[in-house]
């Protein structure tokens, strides 16, 4: 698994292959990154849900000010640590989703990628996630195809679907008036 773009293009990215991690595929992160391209630079980013921090690793090479890796587990914090390694402006905090949503840090964010285990209880983690996120943030939920996320959450309305074969991205944001 490569870095498809940006000032770290080619960088082979460390993973290990396992039931419990599912790297976003390179077609995925192209479009999302395609989709996002005019607001990534200069941005802050959290890559929720990290995994092995690809989609991180991505804006970081197209000009996020900022990443911030959030995973609980102790495999995928070591895999994001050697992936950023000697990488300025990285955040990594191992943290249990809930107990996150807590951090004052969700108040500054300009682009988030959720990306959970695809047997989640979305629409209940995203209630609690968009009442606490900056409300100008774009948000990115990537999950099942077969997983029916609601059209709105507090302010926050799907503004774009993408369908790639079992995954689905939605796109979530704050209209303007």
């Amino acid at each position: 698994m490569r870095v498809i773009a940006g000032s770290f293009k080619y960088k082979n990215l460390h993973y290990k292959k396992n039931r419990n991690l599912r790297p976003t595929r390179s077609i995925v992160r192209k479009s999302f990154f395609d989709t996002i391209m005019e607001v990534v630079n200069g941005s802050v980013f959290l890559d929720f849900f990290a995994g092995s921090g690809s989609v991180g690793m991505e804006a970081l090479s197209r000009g996020a000010k900022k990443v911030i890796f959030v995973d609980n587990s102790k495999d995928s914090v070591s895999l994001i640590m050697r992936n950023t390694r000697n990488i300025d402006n990285v955040e990594i905090v191992k943290s249990d989703a809930e107990r996150f949503l807590n951090n004052k840090i969700l108040k500054s964010v300009d682009i988030v990628y959720i990306d959970p285990p695809y047997v989640f209880d979305f629409n209940s983690f995203l209630d609690k996630f968009f009442s606490t996120v900056n409300k100008n943030a774009i948000v990115c939920v990537e999950h099942d195809k077969r997983t029916q996320l609601k059209d709105i959450f507090g302010e926050f309305s799907r503004l774009k679907s993408r369908v790639f074969g079992k995954n689905t991205l939605d796109y979530y944001g704050v209209e303007d008036e």
